[in-house]
């Protein structure tokens, strides 16, 4: 065997070692820091506050039953199909001279 292919296995076991190590001792399944967890909870209590000032917002629907609304008028102006271009826009148009 050549050294290069000696070094390589050698690199390839420790990679192998390392991610069984990792997935199968438990390190890797550790609860988060608790700052973060205590800043979730900060930021969980401030949506809490904030949908409970906006549960009581309503809106009147009636202006859609309203005779002003149902009189409105679509001003939508409808597009016209128009012809696909050149299959190659930088190709030389034929009958012009390149001058």
């Amino acid at each position: 065997m050549k050294s290069n292919t000696i070094i390589f296995i050698v690199i390839a076991l420790a990679i192998v070692a390392g991610a069984y190590w990792y997935f199968f001792t438990g390190t890797g399944n550790q609860p988060p820091l608790t700052a973060t967890t205590s800043f979730e909870n900060v930021s969980q209590a401030q949506f809490q506050t904030l949908v409970t000032e906006l549960q009581p917002i309503s809106f009147d629907t009636s202006i859609f039953s309203d005779a002003r609304f149902m009189g409105l008028v679509d001003l939508a102006t409808p597009i016209a199909p128009e012809a696909i271009g050149r299959l190659d826009p930088f190709a030389p148009v034929p009958g012009v001279s390149g001058k």
